[in-house]
């Protein structure tokens, strides 16, 4: 196997598949001499004058274009493939400056998750096969992914038992796939090995390979165990409390024999997909209780791995857990967080200890995490695995100690230059490439022999490259050389080392080295794939240039490129050519240039420098003509802004693309959350959103206390894509702080010193802060602050200043003299918007850490609430519901909602009503309801309760529901009284159908009608004859039915009297004296309604009246009144007289009467 063509192997990613720093200052430092343990001297050997002249080396810029890079694969032709954990594979050509993604593997893509590794085969020269390392959305292709979205709960949900953790577990895949020439063909693919894994939660994937020369393929794989496990507190994260998450114990995984995940796996890959078992592995096949894949286990996360066959040797770095020595001092769980670099040989399969061991064999406590008690301590003598999750033996293999390991600060570990050579904090050791000089290799620019057989590894955390030299006799580490300092790189204006993320020898013996740069979960500004060579004298130029602007909607597009940037490390006259197109045919020349792109399209400009003796460089950008990157903006919380762990921070996120307008389809505007530590982050949790929470997880500071942690989120939008363009990305991070800030944490120090102090709320502090001196914490908002509690000791001032050291300051803490930490509360006004905080005093103080004082952007707003029931209004009568009803919940957070909840009971219990059904949910029982309704959010906000009652009753007829008009026609609006005549009532709506039933018309409160409507909805009702005189407002109402309802409709008529007429006869007449006759009189009116009233009857002689006799008429219009006796014998008048109603008028009549003898 010719090694010249192996890789790199990566870093531990427990932190990435998210990787990110903060921003830091570029703090250049002078090169620490190398300690030589082994008491050689190094620098005399042969070679190293040129080997370690810095001078002799060029970095070179590759591509920026790298996406959120993972791992990277150089072909035998020198273009490199390389792998985001997005699923993006990209190809990137030295030779033209262009890369290109050239396939997308569909991915689960939360926490670490995704695309991880790629791989060429021993053979890849004659099969084009390529292996990858994934995350499968639907690993058994039934169409269905394998685990719900989102991240697992701690424990069990109320009511759950073990099984529920079944949803969340997936796999981890292995496949080979055949390799076009230009990309990955992903029909060809051959799946390996499939690594099950639990899903939901961060972190350590692993997932690094490489092979021997006997075809054998080696697989890094993580504990998928978060470092932030309940109770964890920065030591080894053992947890099987009953009912927590069985991802909190990494003794399921690592310490599992039976397990394949925290092991450095060992087969023999097949043809036709599937394995082998190699022989030598840790145990035999058939062994009872194991897995015969095993090769290291005992791993935490092994990110990158190196196998040698030359040297018989596997390399790798694995990442630790985060205790500060001073927690470690007096915590008695265990060591300090250390990491480990390791060699070991192909012949010796073994248990690396994790997770009861770490570093040199130093033991954890077997803490009771149930009770939060110490335990025994465990005995690499007589290891054992009692998890009640162990699934393997529970006597383990002797655990082996680290070749090497190392901690926070010097002394803390063996050879120091593991924390003296890089910037910044924490420790982040990716295992590399070991190098063999093959003096036959006609490149020129292939590292030179004096670094023959030595193994190199990237310190992802502190931005170095280390070369080590190893005894491959015994696997002893025995020299440790810091490789082309970051300060070299600055002197000779050339890019530093920036979070390396894999490193790989290739064909020509150059270094080709993956980037992540500072950031999380991004395609970060400061990423990049890079070739270092080993080139004495002159050096090729840096291109750079920059595209005003890179995109439009529509074209023409008229891009003004500038190439100002670029430069010569060695100061010579560079040219310039630009190939504006990309179709390889230069353009234009000059170090400016424009060019004016007048059809729509996707082009790749191209940009070639070259110095006087021929040497060039070649770099490319995107420029799109039809389609515009969206900007995504976080309208809230603002970066850097405060709160506790735990809370739950409110966002709000709004997106403008110049093609598809500004309302966004918040589904696709998609964000991580993670945990930052030091200079990587664990991301925890995923999800999708124009508003929502980021909910930060409580047991954060598990990490351990006086770790250097915050949340990182990075949000993303994809657009529509436009003018037969592809859809373009546009993001937005923010950074969350912890209230409590540590001094010694501040992003940017000056003329203090950070020194342990077990006093100190970390254990660490700083001191010497006077004239000239500051601290810089960086980005903070003020959102929210209304103080803080500056905790210090020594007496004067300690000034709070924005944005710059000499600024004036906006508060002062008076320190007070004595011994010991003072704790000084502070209130002020804070700066708005995002800044830098200087923290500066002229007393030489010692600072312990600054706790911000106010709500800051945590959510602290209850949630708003309302309520619908449907149908809208009671269908029954009597206002009852004849029909089920739907009750559902209306609530509003400025966060999200974490519960919305009904009581049937006053309050006693609360039922939870599911998000997916709109929080609603139907009765259909009869009986009375008076429901309570409440609405909590992530923060814990609880809305004020509100109620509402109604009654169910399923037998009770319909309420109507149409609406009616009824429309009232007189006959005439004049009537004579009596004789009325009829009304025409029609009942009219806008609905299908016929109103049925009655219509009653009334005068007052006086019925005086009454129909039926007919089949047409119409009614002629004929009014009471006996409706009075008098002007009368009719109204006719219409009584519904059970789909229509009730209306009036109105009528004016006027009924004037009737007239009458008097008729009647005397008899007997004549009749004889002293007898009586009788008068018949009848009346009768002019409408035929029966007078009602008196008839007066009056007897005269001559004018004489004789007698008066009254009577009533009766129901037939007559009266019948006997008349006086008449003694004298004569003639007589009898006048009848009817004397009128309210309805009829007076009428009389003259009859006459004879008396005879």
């Amino acid at each position: 196997m010719n090694h010249t063509l192996r890789r790199s192997r990566r870093r531990s990613l427990s932190a990435v598949a998210a990787a990110g720093a903060l921003t830091l200052t570029a703090a250049l430092l002078a090169t620490v001499p190398a300690s030589a343990h082994d008491g050689v001297d190094h620098g005399g050997e042969a070679g190293a004058d040129a080997a370690l002249n810095w001078s002799n080396y060029e970095k070179v810029l590759l591509t920026k274009n790298v996406g959120e890079p993972i791992d990277l694969a150089v072909l035998p032709d020198s273009r490199i493939i390389h792998t985001a954990r997005n699923g993006e594979v990209r190809l990137t050509d030295p030779g033209t400056g262009v890369t290109k993604v050239v396939t997308t593997v569909p991915v689960y893509s939360n926490s670490e998750d995704g695309l991880q590794t790629v791989a060429l085969d021993p053979g890849f020269a004659e099969n084009n096969w390529v292996y990858l390392v994934y995350a499968p959305i639907d690993a058994n292709g039934d169409g269905t992914p394998d685990t719900p979205t989102g991240s697992a709960p701690n424990s069990l949900p109320a009511g759950a038992d073990e099984s529920y953790w079944d949803q969340w577990k997936g796999v981890n895949r292995l496949s080979r796939f055949t390799w076009t020439g230009n990309a990955i063909d992903l029909a060809s693919e051959k799946v390996i090995l499939d690594v099950p894994v639990q899903r939901g939660q961060c972190c350590h994937v692993g997932a690094d390979i490489d092979f021997d020369d006997e075809g054998n393929l080696y697989l890094s794989t993580g504990d998928n165990t978060p470092a932030s496990t309940p109770g964890a507190n920065g030591f080894a994260p053992n947890n099987d409390a009953p009912g927590m998450n069985p991802g909190f114990d990494s003794r399921r995984g690592a310490g599992n024999t039976n397990d394949l995940r925290g092991k450095i796996l060992r087969i023999h890959p097949e043809p036709e997909g599937g394995y082998t078992i190699p022989e030598g592995n840790l145990f035999a096949p058939g062994t009872e209780k194991t897995r015969p894949e095993i090769f290291i286990m005992g791993v935490r996360n092994p990110f990158r791995i190196e196998v040698d066959s030359a040297t018989n040797s596997i390399t790798w770095g694995d990442y630790g857990p985060d205790a500060t020595k001073a927690v470690a001092a007096s915590a008695g769980r265990g060591p300090m967080g250390l990491v480990e670099w390791n060699a070991a040989s192909l012949d010796d399969p073994h248990n690396g200890g994790w997770p009861f061991m770490t570093g040199d064999n130093f033991a954890y406590n077997d803490w009771d995490y149930a009770t939060n008690t110490p335990g025994a301590f465990f005995d690499p003598a007589n290891l054992v695995n009692d998890s009640r999750w162990n699934t393997g033996l529970t006597q383990l293999p002797a655990p082996r100690p680290a070749t090497a390991y190392y901690g926070d600060n010097p002394g803390d570990q063996p050879w120091d230059e593991f924390v003296n050579f890089g910037s910044g904090t924490g420790q982040g050791p990716m295992g590399g490439p070991t190098y063999h000089y093959d003096a036959s290799n006609p490149s020129t620019t292939k590292f030179p022999a004096y670094w023959d057989r030595k193994s190199f590894m990237g310190e992802f955390s502190q931005d170095y490259i280390a070369a080590l030299t190893v005894d491959w006799n015994t696997f002893e580490l025995t020299h440790i050389a810091d490789f082309l300092p970051n300060s070299a790189l600055s002197a000779a204006a050339q890019p530093i080392h920036d979070n390396p993320m894999d490193m790989e020898f290739g064909p020509d013996g150059s270094m080709y080295v993956l980037e992540y740069g500072d950031g999380f979960f991004r395609a970060n500004p400061d990423a990049g794939l890079y070739r270092i060579s080993y080139v004495e004298g002159n050096k090729s130029p840096q291109a750079r240039f920059t595209a005003t602007p890179q995109s439009s909607s529509t074209a023409p597009l008229t891009v003004q490129f500038d190439a100002s940037t670029s430069s010569d490390p060695d100061g010579d006259a560079i040219t310039y050519q630009w190939d504006f197109d990309g179709d390889g045919t230069f353009d234009a020349t000059g170090v400016t240039a424009s060019n004016t792109y007048t059809t729509l399209g996707a082009y790749t400009a191209r940009l070639r420098v070259t110095d006087a003796s021929g040497k060039f460089s070649l770099t490319s950008r995107a420029i799109s003509v039809g389609n515009q990157a969206p900007v995504v903006t976080v309208d809230y919380p603002g970066n850097g802004g405060f709160l506790d762990w735990g809370q739950v921070a409110p966002y709000k996120v709004s997106v403008t693309d110049a093609e598809d307008g500004n309302s966004p389809v918040c589904t696709r505007v998609a964000w991580t959350y993670g945990l930052g530590h030091d200079e990587h982050a664990h991301p925890e949790v995923s999800g999708t959103g124009c508003t929502g929470a980021w909910r930060t997880d409580p047991n954060s500071p598990e990490h351990g206390s006086g770790a250097l942690i915050y949340g990182a989120v990075v949000v993303t939008y994809t657009d529509n894509g436009a003018n037969g363009l592809p859809a373009a990305t546009g993001e937005a991070s923010v950074r969350l702080n912890p209230k409590l800030q540590q001094a010694e944490h501040a992003i940017g120090r000056q003329g203090v010193i950070v020194y342990e102090d077990e006093t100190a709320s970390a254990g660490n502090a700083i001191r010497g802060l006077g004239n000239g001196d500051f601290l810089r914490f960086d980005p903070v908002n003020f959102s929210g602050i209304t103080g803080a509690v500056v905790r210090a000791s020594g007496a004067g001032q300690v000034q709070l200043r924005w944005g710059a050291a000499d600024a004036a300051p906006f508060a002062t803490a008076t320190i007070p003299g004595g011994a010991g930490w003072k704790d000084v509360a502070i209130n002020f006004t804070a700066p708005t918007g995002t800044g830098a905080l200087y923290v500066t005093s002229a007393s030489e103080l010692a600072v312990d850490s600054i706790t911000m004082v106010g709500n800051g952007v945590a959510d602290v707003a209850a949630p708003t609430t309302a309520h619908t029931l449907a149908p809208a209004a009671p269908t029954g009568v009597g206002g009852v519901y004849n029909v089920p009803v739907r009750f559902a919940v209306q609530a509003a957070d400025n966060g999200a909602l974490s519960t919305v909840q009904y009581s049937r009971d006053g309050g006693a219990t609360w039922t939870n009503l599911a998000a997916n059904q709109q929080y609603g949910v139907t009765f259909n029982t009869n009986g009375v309801y008076n429901l309570q309704y409440r609405a909590t959010d992530t923060g814990g906000n609880v809305s004020p309760v509100k109620t509402v009652s109604f009654t169910i009753n399923l037998q009770a007829p319909n309420e109507p529901t149409v609406d009616t008009r009824t429309l009232v026609t007189l006959d005439s609006p004049r009537v004579t009284y009596g004789a009325p005549g009829s009304v025409d009532v029609q009942v009219t709506h806008a609905a299908t159908g016929t109103p049925t039933g009655e219509v009653v018309i009334r005068s007052g409160e006086t019925e005086v009608g009454r129909g039926t409507l007919g089949a047409d909805g119409k009614a002629t009702i004929a009014l009471a004859a006996d409706l009075p005189v008098g002007t009368h407002t009719l109204r006719a109402t219409y009584g519904a039915d059970q789909v229509f309802k009730s209306s009036v409709g109105t009528g004016r008529l006027t009924v004037a009297q009737a007239k009458s007429t008097t008729t009647g006869t005397v008899s007997p007449d004549p009749v004889k004296p002293t007898v009586a006759a009788t008068a018949s009189i009848h009346v009768e009116s002019s409408t035929g309604i029966v007078p009602t009233g008196t008839v007066t009857v009056t007897v005269k002689r001559g004018t004489t009246t004789v007698a008066t006799v009254a009577t009533l008429v009766d129901q037939s219009g007559n009266a019948s009144i006997l008349l006086p006796k008449l003694a004298t014998v004569g003639a007589y008048q009898v006048l009848a007289s009817y004397d009128g109603s309210t309805g009829v008028a007076k009428s009389s009549t003259t009859l006459t009467l004879t008396v005879r003898q």
